[in-house]
């Protein structure tokens, strides 16, 4: 299983299985890393993602933007 952990708007932090993600959006900064990502889980959650955190969870769900 592959984990990343991710904070919440309330201060604290969530561990996200991204082998449950079934979709996921990615924006791009102009370096062509990601500057934002929202995963779309399988249970219908949804985790928006900015700067580090946002590269983390591409790189575990091994992807590049294209």
């Amino acid at each position: 299983m592959s984990f990343i952990e991710v904070s919440s708007t309330r201060g604290d932090y969530a561990l996200v299985n991204l082998e449950q993600v079934a979709w996921a959006t990615v924006d791009t900064d102009g370096a062509g890393g990601a500057s934002r990502i929202t995963l779309h889980m399988v249970d219908g959650a949804t985790f928006l993602l900015e700067g580090a955190e946002a590269q983390r969870a591409l790189e575990g769900l091994g992807g590049t933007p294209s």
